[in-house]
């Protein structure tokens, strides 16, 4: 990760969000609205320690996520993304962020129920 320059909040999130672009559609969805909620529900945290610990973490991610997604060959749509996630991480994560977790793990599982749910939501709204 030495070879990515620390990027402010605001920065990080924009690139992250240009890099989501290289992924398959329904997981770019996933990942935009994840990445959006988490920025949103943490923009007000003055914590020094919490926001380094943020920051750094979504740097990792964007770092894991450029490695990856330069290794998508165009014609495959079922590559693997992602990692597994370490017994030391998980220890310290809280009863809400597991949940999170497994409703992440969840969604992107299916990704399409909840594109299909919106869509079925959307077509209920305009009727």
């Amino acid at each position: 990760m030495s070879g990515l320059r620390r990027l402010p909040p605001l920065h990080l999130y924009r690139h992250i969000l240009r890099v989501h672009r290289r992924l398959p559609e329904e997981f770019r969805y996933l990942g935009d609205n994840y990445v959006k909620d988490e920025f949103r529900r943490h923009k007000d945290v003055s914590n020094p320690t919490f926001l380094k610990g943020f920051v750094t973490q979504w740097h990792q991610y964007l770092y894991d996520l450029q490695a990856q997604t330069n290794t998508i060959p165009t014609e495959d749509k079922r590559v693997l993304l992602g990692k597994k996630l370490d017994t030391t991480s998980l220890d310290k994560m809280n009863d809400d962020m597991i949940e999170r977790l497994w409703d992440l793990r969840s969604e992107a599982k299916n990704p399409t129920v909840e594109e299909n749910q919106q869509t079925d939501s959307s077509k209920q709204h305009t009727a």
